[in-house]
């Protein structure tokens, strides 16, 4: 298993020093750089995490640190299982390039981190104003994505020697730069497009405020392919919930928080800050964190149950980190092996994996489970939007994974059971 420690380069300094991450595994230690600048007084190495007496800031940041574990030890796993011991330079990538919204940290505050300074005389100068000038308006996610295309277009421009600025955005910028992301860098088409939709964000508002006279930026694009979705058939969700865990309470805690989510489709931000105020009569109540929707959510009997234990605290939160580990024990011990095949395509090579659900599931598993099964109970999906808070169909179909044989039934429900080969 990988063993993460966050530490300070110079804890004795009375100014801001570097926040670096120390990965341990299999013998091996990997240090990485996380982009931060702390001071001393601020820092807690004891917990590894941020001082949150007299700063505003602690919690944002040390849900930064603890995305950034998830990531590294989704990592390793991934690779363990493919029967692979990722090397040094993988981990410190793994944190690094191919940050997503899901997932990511939060950006660095410009406070505390130094930038590079921008090599060309006005584009990269107005993207960190511009960054800075969004931290009150967009998610945290968003900065992250932010901060990760700036990182690229700096590390491209010293690469390739492109002088990166507003006269120089041009079909030739777009297919370097593309060029440089998908080769150099080994980014999916996914991370790509992320990448280039945040800097065709940044050129719109350019225009906007007459920074630059070119308004059309369609030559800027990548095609975006929609990811795998794992969610659990309504058999694995009785399988999971019928497991024995009385000998692993922690498992058994693990286990109750994500049948919770399966139960109610909460997000796990959303999940751990449940109180006892957010329950109106036989409906949870309130008000999402991330996207800041008021979700009413009709409450199932299991859910029920589970909200008394969470609200007398026999039920107790887990960091999103560990939630995430015990999950994979628990599907494991839940039987849960079915084949699932992860598809990731950079450019035009295709690259596919195997796994046994159990490596995959995490507590978004959850979250999707309660969409699709919701649909398949032919609960309308306008009701179930409502229900989870989305807005729109296109970030809604990412969450739909009808099974086979839920559509064979459809089929057979309005055209009859097709006859067998035989007769």
């Amino acid at each position: 298993m990988v063993s993460i420690t966050f530490f300070l380069k110079e804890p004795r300094q009375d100014r801001p020093t570097p926040l670096i991450a120390r990965l341990a595994f299999q013998g091996q230690k990997v240090k990485v750089y996380v982009g931060l600048k702390v001071e001393p007084r601020k820092w807690i190495q004891a917990a590894q995490q941020f001082q949150t007496r007299g700063n505003n800031q602690a919690g944002r940041l040390n849900d930064m640190l603890a995305a950034m574990r998830t990531r590294l030890e989704n990592y390793y796993l991934d690779a363990i299982a493919a029967g692979t011991l990722p090397t040094a330079e993988q981990l410190r990538q793994a944190i690094e390039p191919e940050l997503t919204p899901a997932e990511a940290p939060a950006p660095p505050l410009a406070a505390e981190v130094e930038p590079e300074a921008p090599a060309g005389p006005g584009l990269l100068a107005a993207y960190l104003a511009w960054d800075v000038a969004l931290q009150h308006q967009v998610r945290p996610a968003t900065r992250a994505s932010n901060a990760t295309t700036y990182k690229h277009i700096c590390h491209f421009q010293e690469r390739s020697g492109y002088r990166v600025d507003f006269d120089t955005m041009t079909p030739v910028f777009a297919a370097q730069f593309c060029t440089y992301l998908l080769n150099e860098v080994g980014l999916t088409d996914n991370s790509l497009a992320k990448i280039l939709t945040r800097l065709k964000a940044f050129l719109r508002y350019a225009h906007e405020h007459g920074l630059t006279e070119r308004a059309d930026f369609r030559f800027i694009k990548w095609k975006r392919r929609e990811p795998d979705i794992l969610t659990l058939t309504l058999a694995e969700l009785r399988d999971v919930e019928q497991l024995d865990l009385t000998d692993y309470p922690g498992l058994a805690n693990a286990r109750d928080l994500f049948l919770l989510a399966c139960y109610t489709g909460l997000r796990y931000s959303d999940l751990v800050s449940l109180r006892p105020e957010h329950l109106q009569g036989e409906r949870l109540r309130l008000r999402t964190l991330k996207t800041r929707e008021l979700v009413t959510i009709p409450l199932r009997p299991e859910a029920r149950c589970l909200l008394a234990s969470w609200f007398a605290g026999t039920l107790y939160k887990v960091s999103n980190v560990g939630l995430n580990v015990a999950l994979k024990e628990v599907g494991q011990r839940a039987g849960l092996n079915a084949v699932v095949e992860r598809v990731r395509y950079r450019g035009a090579l295709r690259q596919t994996e195997t796994f046994r659900k159990w490596q995959l599931i995490s507590c978004h598993t959850a979250r999707r489970t309660f969409v699709t099964l919701a649909l398949e109970q032919k609960i309308r999906p306008e009701v179930v939007m409502k229900v989870t808070g989305h807005s729109s169909w296109a970030t809604f179909r990412r969450y739909v994974s009808i099974s086979e044989r839920t559509v064979e039934q459809e089929f057979a429900a309005v055209y009859g059971a097709s006859e067998s080969p035989e007769g």
